[in-house]
């Protein structure tokens, strides 16, 4: 009987040791299978849904989207005023420091290959060891974030590059620097198409010894090398050598290079400007250059259709100022938001569209010491208009244009952005005669002037209104942006494949 109790103990034992055995082996199973799900999450948040439809890389993008940091997110991020400082302006392109700049345009915005290509035709060009680069925790394997990634060929460089002098140009070189003002600053302006860069260029032209309208490549005015330092110097030498004052880039910049420049060396003597306008009023401006009048709307060859498609140009409506902020050739994700925002937080002074005449006649024009000409004078506007130009939108179906709208979206939130980057940066170079303007996100308001949506006190209280006080919910995450100075800081000394006016490659592809 002993001998049977004892080997029933045994037993028990055992059986006691598997169970414990199998429990520990479930809770590893489950552990590993926890941080495997973890990881994975960690690393799908480099390549964020996108914004719209037109091809995506999660068939949960949007659920994805309700994941991101709020910072991140488009729902309540988009804010207007009413009113604008520089609606009339439509960017004729008269000026260019090319007489055939009519047919390089052409080129550009007409080239089949530009219009029929696939997405998926385009050929890339790694880039040498820069970072950021992401390692998949699972496979062990690093990869480039597709928001980095810059669909272009290099370039062939002819052997007679040099500098050609632009148009307008004294030749009365002055010296880099300046005083503590920035007086004599040399004036490094972004100028997305359609955007008053032609009316600011107007203005300072009147008092720089030389401008470009748009800088040229093939001219070495610009875009000689993706690394910063290279590139600031050869801005800087053709001040000293020929007195070009004022750079104006006018193109969609790869996501990789640098401007505005990050380091401080860099900087040296620049001053960045950009103009950032309601993305709705640019998109009419389009639409009265691709002149469909509103019964057209709906048809084909609508730039909508068209755009909807896929087969976008350069000079697209579809959210251009993000995709020349960011370098977004195909569908745009947050990520593609958040490098606008990134780049919009380098430049010295952003410039909101009904802000124009406060940030020209109060801090440029006693920044550098100019006076009189109409641009400099005291008077700012308070009420602007549309110059006489008609409404694209009368009459068209408002369905249609409630599409167009929601598609907006990352430009509206970019916008908004802009707005209150530049309320505070000139109410810290001491503008106090600013005007009152609507907290209202642009996207709602938008919607409300041309689909009928009325906007309720019920609206007011659920959004988030764009003031400075809520600044931190419309900026970039903090990380994101320290990871793309990190990128634009540290690129390898080679020439940019840009696209644009003036450029070595004139279509995508």
């Amino acid at each position: 009987i002993k001998t049977t109790d004892t080997r029933n103990n045994a037993m028990r034992q055992s059986l006691l040791i598997l169970l414990i055995n199998a429990a520990a082996l479930s809770l590893i199973w489950i552990a590993s299978t926890f941080w495997t799900c973890q990881n994975s999450i960690d690393v799908s948040r480099y390549d964020a849904p996108m914004y719209f439809s037109g091809g995506s890389d999660d068939d949960d993008a949007e659920a994805d989207l309700q994941m991101l940091p709020s910072s991140s997110r488009l729902g309540g991020f988009n804010n207007v005023r009413g009113g604008m400082g520089i609606d009339g302006n439509d960017d004729d392109g008269e000026d260019y420091d090319d007489d055939t700049v009519a047919q390089d345009v052409s080129s550009v915005n007409n080239n089949p290959s530009a219009a029929d290509d696939d997405q998926g035709a385009y050929t890339y060009t790694n880039v040498d060891n820069e970072p950021p680069r992401v390692v998949d925790t699972i496979t062990g394997s690093s990869f480039e974030p597709t928001f980095l990634q810059w669909h272009a060929t290099p370039v062939e460089v002819p052997d007679n590059w040099t500098f050609k002098t632009p148009k307008f140009c004294s030749a009365n070189a002055t010296s880099v620097g300046g005083d503590e003002n920035g007086k004599n600053k040399i004036i490094v302006h972004f100028h997305m198409q359609h955007n008053a860069g032609t009316s600011f260029y107007s203005a300072v032209k009147s008092f720089v010894p030389c401008a470009t309208r748009c800088c040229y490549q093939t001219s070495k005015h610009c875009m000689v090398s993706y690394n910063e330092q290279t590139e600031a110097d050869n801005i800087r030498n053709n001040y000293e050598k020929h007195g070009v004052q004022y750079v104006s880039y006018e193109l969609m910049l790869p996501p990789r290079f640098s401007l505005p420049f990050v380091s401080e060396e860099a900087r040296q003597g620049l001053y960045f400007t950009t103009i950032v306008r309601d993305p709705f009023k640019r998109f009419m401006t389009h639409l009265r250059r691709s002149k469909p009048n509103s019964s057209e709307m709906h048809l084909p060859k609508s730039p909508f259709w068209m755009e909807l498609s896929g087969r976008q140009n350069l000079y697209s409506g579809d959210n251009l100022n993000v995709r020349w902020l960011a370098g977004a050739r195909d569908a745009i994700t947050s990520d593609h938001v958040n490098i606008a925002k990134c780049r919009l937080q380098l430049f010295d002074l952003v410039i909101a569209d009904y802000l124009y005449d406060h940030a020209v006649k109060r801090v440029l024009c006693p920044m550098n010491g100019w006076k009189g000409k109409k641009h400099c004078d005291e008077k700012i506007a308070n009420e602007h208009t549309s110059g006489g130009k008609s409404d694209p939108l009368t009459g068209a179906d408002a369905h249609l244009v409630g599409a167009w709208v929601e598609r907006l979206r990352p430009s509206f939130e970019v916008y908004d952005y802009a707005r209150i980057l530049s309320l505070k940066q000139l109410k810290e170079r001491g503008v106090t005669d600013l005007p009152e303007v609507s907290e209202v996100p642009s996207y709602l308001a938008t919607l409300s002037k041309y689909t009928g949506m009325k906007v309720t006190d019920h609206h007011l209280n659920m959004i988030q209104r764009v003031s400075l006080d809520n600044e931190h919910l419309f900026s970039p995450p903090v990380e994101f942006c320290e990871q793309m100075k990190n990128v634009w800081a540290n690129n390898a000394p080679r020439v940019p494949e840009v696209y644009g006016i003036g450029t070595f490659k004139q279509s995508f592809g």
